[in-house]
């Protein structure tokens, strides 16, 4: 029970008055007569004063008010309808609730009487007039909003939803806390959509920062509800930019294009699809905008002015402006790199470049966002290399000292087990004859070959008598079983008895060998200034342990499963010994990680290149592609603001001589340029709009150049429709440096969309950032997609429903409870008069005198009452 109001209770210190005022009052009525009406009068006054406290009487029920909302848009199917509204009358006759309602809705929800006047419900397609429901849109928030008033607050609330799913307008999320707060479950019932047949065209995808004559890809979605033989067409304008026979799969399909586009500026694609057993044609053409900017410029700085033609050709061939500089030319500021969007430095010598030219390329790649391509050379080695240079803080790999060490004792440790017989044996004593012939005569070498025993096949002696040496390598037989354990400690003492400053082991080995101390003794080879690398061959090679042994040695580990590529990594170590880092030996370069920039480059048809100078990559470097014996040739970084790629070997007619007529020549290097050019210059802007439904949504991120949010902007767009008017429309704020708004969209509608000047935005930045075309070719519920089961679902569970319910599921109690109340001041009100004439009835009746008289009713006869 509740009560209205408090203030009637004032009413109740009038029963003390009344009393006050009985007892003191002159009247002809006898004591006991006189209580019987003070008492009926205090009776109502209580009666009144509790009516107009407006009380209510609650009490429990299980009545049940369900709402019926049937979804009739066009992606419904009529055969669903009408089973529906079967269901509908079955569901009210078994579970006989209290209130019934029903709720058809489409683009707007329509309250009715009977399920029966569904059927002539006044609809329209694509042409919304008033009193019309439109069946080309799907707005669930609306229906559900509707339904919440339709509900009884008083009864346990259900809410029956029989539609697909997919809203094409609002958002069902949006109403969701109201559902809850009301206590209402919603017990969805997934529609049977229409069946059409039809495919469509979903939409085109286009990368963003497109430049002039880039080779792009380009994406066409296109659902179909079953397998079909198609024909899909992109456009620019009248220019067929691809016409493809295509088979559709059933669900959503993607097609690739690979297309350039030549006009600077904005340009629109058109795409459309043609499919056998089509029978609507209104979904099958988009349209999307794409912005194009000029073509990317180059600064091309060649240590050989006579050789830059090669690149220079190849990427102007790949519409790339490029301008040819010496290294006499180079800027001395940052400022002055400015125009350009990258830098290419090829085998420009270090000594050649002033110091103050190599900041302002550091700066300009740091701070500014520009991209180098940094290409070795014979001039990037000895005396005239780039260690230590500002330039080589940019670059993602790092160039060792160059020159030759005079004092080098070099020991190789070579497994001759049986496991190394034949052609491995064969390939291994040719490595170490090629490593031996890079010495020199002021160099120390020896050879010990182990197996279950260690034998030095070449005593530790200087190089005079190269010969002599490669007679005895010659004799090494494989057999036995390996244990490396012993060799290294006798390599140790050979070392342990020179005098060479510099002293290098290179350990090979094909297989397991037994458990020892390897850390220790490695670890005192290493206290002695001894530096040991490690070659493991074979699959069923230990290459955990050889990897620890020149961790712990200080050397490098190379690892390959082929004998054909140990002689040059003998060859790579041997020269890293003598710091010689030229190496100039035909090679093919091997893909480590794959990249974007590699899309198309066959590397497996690339020919060989004849050199390359071996480096080390910095911790942070992406190494893409590596030598034979796993050198770093073709790496990259982000450095600051801007991206780096180094390419060890050169890009002219010396090493890459081989490249220059290969069709992926000029396709990398153009690649690679457009990955690391500077896509942006002060500020960083995003601007996009894209279609949500029957709205535009117009969306602006803002940063400045070192990545901080802009919250300071009012940013203005400029919306153009097809017959030339425009209007000029605000962003809001909302959220860091982000700004959006929704426009609403007419069907059939194209507009244009720029961003107009306004504080804060520079004009180069609204250049950039170019114009959006965006259409509203067709209405989203033209696409027959499955039935959203899981947003169904997700309701359900939020709501306490269930998805597919029985209509014994749909009025189970399942613990709810309604509250009915009753309004009580009518009947109290009542009572009150009722009393009241009681009151004057037991005052004025005869009767009441002689009852309630006793002796003084003859006094008072004849007398009326006071």
């Amino acid at each position: 029970m509740s009560i209205q109001h408090a203030w009637p209770l004032l009413l109740f210190l009038a029963i003390p008055l009344l009393w006050w005022a009985a007892q003191r009052t002159r009247t002809n009525l006898a004591r006991r007569h006189l209580a019987v009406v003070t008492v009926l009068r205090t009776l109502a006054v209580v009666m009144l004063a509790l009516a107009l406290m407006q009380p209510q009487w609650h009490a429990g029920s299980d009545d049940v008010s369900v709402v019926y909302a049937l979804d009739v848009s066009r992606s419904v199917s009529s055969a669903f309808i009408d089973s529906a509204l079967a269901w509908i009358g079955d569901a009210d006759r078994e579970g006989r609730p209290a209130q019934a309602r029903y709720l058809a809705f489409a683009d707007r929800p329509v309250l009715l009487q009977t399920p029966d006047q569904v059927r002539t419900l006044a609809v329209t397609e694509g042409s919304p007039r008033e009193g019309t429901i439109d069946q080309a849109a799907t707005n669930i928030e609306r229906a559900l909003d509707q339904a919440l008033l339709g509900l009884d607050r008083d009864r346990v609330k259900r809410l029956v939803l029989l539609t697909d799913g997919n809203q094409t307008e609002g958002n069902v999320w949006r109403v969701l806390a109201r559902l809850k707060e009301a206590n209402v479950r919603v017990f969805p019932i997934p529609a049977k959509v229409r069946d059409d047949g039809d495919a469509w065209l979903e939409g085109i995808e286009v990368p963003q920062g497109l430049r002039k004559g880039e080779p792009v890809t380009v994406t066409v979605r296109a659902f179909s509800p079953a397998e079909a033989r198609a024909r899909v067409l992109l456009r620019s304008g009248n220019t067929v930019l691809g016409n493809r026979a295509v088979r559709l799969t059933a669900g959503m399909n993607r097609f690739t294009f690979e297309i350039q586009l030549s006009s600077v500026g904005s340009n629109t694609l058109a795409a459309e699809l043609v499919a056998e057993g089509d029978r609507v044609s209104d979904n099958n053409r988009v349209r999307q905008s794409a912005w194009v900017a000029r073509a990317p410029r180059v600064l091309y700085v060649e240590g050989q002015p006579g050789a830059a033609g090669y690149l220079r050709d190849a990427l102007t061939r790949e519409g790339i402006e490029v301008s040819v500089a010496a290294p006499a030319d180079i800027p001395e500021s940052a400022a002055a790199f400015a125009p350009y969007d990258a830098v290419i430095l090829s085998d420009a010598p270090a000594k050649a470049i002033a110091p103050a030219k190599m900041q302002a390329i550091e700066s300009y790649v740091r701070d500014s966002g520009g991209g180098l391509l940094f290409a070795a050379g014979e001039n990037v080695y000895g005396e005239q290399g780039y260690s230590g240079t500002a330039v080589e803080k940019v670059l993602p790999v790092q160039f060792r000292a160059q020159e030759k060490r005079k004092d080098l004792a070099l020991v190789i440790a070579l497994d001759r087990s049986y496991s190394m017989r034949g052609r491995k044996m064969e390939l291994a004593k040719e490595a170490t004859r090629a490593a031996l012939d890079l010495l020199e005569e002021q160099h120390q070498f020896a050879v010990v070959a182990f197996d279950s025993q260690t034998h030095i096949s070449v005593p530790m002696q200087f190089v005079r008598a190269k010969r002599k040496a490669e007679d005895q390598i010659a004799r090494i037989q494989a057999s036995g079983q390996t244990n490396i354990y012993p060799a290294l400690g006798i390599v140790y003492r050979l070392l342990q008895k020179t005098d060479a400053k510099a002293k290098h082991v290179i350990l090979l080995s094909d297989g397991d060998t037994h458990p020892a101390d390897f850390e220790g003794l490695v670890k005192r080879m290493t206290d002695e200034k001894i530096v040991v690398s490690t070659v493991a061959i074979g699959e069923g090679a230990d290459r955990e342990l050889m990897s620890n042994i020149a961790r712990w040695g200080g050397g490098r580990a190379y690892a390959t499963v082929s004998a054909e590529a140990v002689p040059q990594i003998f060859i790579e170590e041997t020269q890293r010994a003598v710091r010689s880092n030229l190496l100039e030996e035909a090679f093919k370069p091997v893909v480590k990680r794959r990249m974007e920039a590699f899309r198309g480059v066959d590397f497996e048809q690339a020919p060989a290149l004849k050199g390359y100078v071996s480096a080390t990559a910095r911790d942070n470097a992406e190494v893409l592609l590596v030598s034979p014996s796993g050198s770093p040739v073709l790496a990259r970084w982000q450095y600051g603001l801007g991206k780096v790629v180094v390419f060890t070997s050169d890009v002219k007619n010396r090493w890459a001589a081989n490249w220059l007529d290969w069709p992926g020549y000029g396709k990398l290097w153009a690649q690679l340029l457009r990955e690391i050019i500077r896509r942006d210059s002060g500020e960083e802007l995003e601007f996009r709009v894209l279609r949500e439904g029957g709205e535009a949504v117009i969306s602006l991120n803002a940063l400045t150049s070192n990545g901080h949010f802009r919250d300071d902007l009012a940013p203005r767009v400029r919306v153009t429709a097809a017959d030339g008017t425009a209007t000029s429309v605000e962003l809001g704020h909302s959220g860091a440096g982000a700004y959006r708004l929704r426009v609403p969209l007419a069907r059939g509608s194209a507009l244009s969309f720029e961003l107009a000047e306004s504080p804060g935005l520079s004009r180069s930045a609204l250049e950039r950032t170019g114009s959006r075309q965006l259409s509203y070719a067709y209405p989203d519920e033209y696409r027959s997609l499955p039935p959203n089961i899981e947003l169904l679902r997700a309701l359900a569970e939020e709501t306490g429903g269930k998805l597919a319910p029985s209509i014994g599921e749909v009025f189970a109690q399942n613990g709810d409870h309604s509250r009915v109340s009753r309004t009580l001041w009518p009947g109290l009100a009542a009572l009150a008069l009722l009393l009241y004439l009681l009151d004057i009835a037991v005052r004025r009746a005869p009767l009441a005198w002689r009852w309630l008289g006793g002796d003084a009713a003859p006094a008072i006869r004849g007398s009326a009452p006071g």
